[in-house]
């Protein structure tokens, strides 16, 4: 149960809570025409119950608020290296990505 929760925690509630999250930009009432298929596939479970899915998400809150904790720092060192024009560590953040996509669904 516990190996359980912890992937949950990863492959379902994690890409809901950021499908949700991104959506609320105020850039997406303007989207129309510029999006395709990154824009969908990263919006689609946006749609979603928020009653049942934040019992999920409180029922299994350690293991969210560690892989939200990842995700924030991850995300924050990519900010990093746009803010410093770090053209050099931005690479190397994206190839990292790029290979672990490689080795997790190669």
């Amino acid at each position: 149960a516990e190996s359980h929760d912890k992937m949950i925690a990863f492959t379902s509630q994690m890409p809901h809570i950021i499908s949700n999250a991104y959506i609320k930009s105020p850039t997406a009432l303007s989207h129309a025409g510029f999006s395709a298929g990154s824009y969908k596939d990263l919006t689609r479970v946006a749609w979603l119950n928020p009653y049942m899915w934040s019992e999920l998400f409180l029922s299994n809150k350690d293991n969210v608020l560690k892989e939200l904790n990842i995700l924030i720092n991850n995300l924050n060192q990519y900010k990093d290296a746009i803010e410093r024009d770090d053209s050099d560590k931005l690479i190397r953040l994206l190839d990292e990505g790029r290979k672990r996509k490689e080795e997790v669904d190669g």
